[in-house]
């Protein structure tokens, strides 16, 4: 099942779907795993750190949380590479200094950013713009590093 557009699929919709199904090809390879793994561990305990149940994860609530759960092997060797600021900075993407659980998620993201390159591709009709933009908002998406970001960008740019 494709976008819809006004109710019927969109014959860009091949485009969009063609584009998604390779980032997800290469995903693994743009990824920072670390501030992935660190999203993960986030969402799976999400209800046990959010202690005052206000839907969000602050910093201190985060902090206290890694502290709390020291037995976490993998989360031992996460904080041993990165400072948890540090990775709750670059879990979240509106930087408004909280956690929210769509942000622990990064495939909550992406059909926004689906309708957006689509949207994008029908009024700009300049699909090499759209597929870097595309390119560019599934690297933040998945928390890729600035470096590759660049690079993933530059190769879509070479190939438009």
């Amino acid at each position: 099942m494709g976008l819809q557009v006004n109710g019927a699929a969109a014959p860009e919709t091949g485009l969009i779907n063609g584009l998604y199904n390779k980032a997800q090809d290469y995903a693994s390879k743009l990824l920072n795993s670390d501030e992935l793994d660190f999203a993960q561990y986030l969402d799976k305990n999400y209800e046990s750190i959010d202690e005052n149940k206000d839907n969000t994860l602050s910093k201190n609530e985060i902090a206290a949380a890694t502290v709390r759960d020291q037995r976490n092997e993998e989360l031992k060797k996460l904080l041993e590479k990165h400072d948890v600021n540090e990775l709750t900075d670059n879990i979240d993407k509106n930087k408004d200094g909280a956690i929210t659980k769509d942000e622990t998620d990064p495939d909550s993201n992406v059909p926004d950013i689906l309708k957006s390159a689509l949207r994008e591709i029908q009024t700009t009709k300049d699909f090499g713009l759209a597929a870097q933009n595309f390119t560019l908002n599934m690297c933040k998406n998945y928390y890729a590093n600035p470096t590759l970001t660049s690079l993933a960008t530059n190769a879509v740019s070479c190939l438009a």
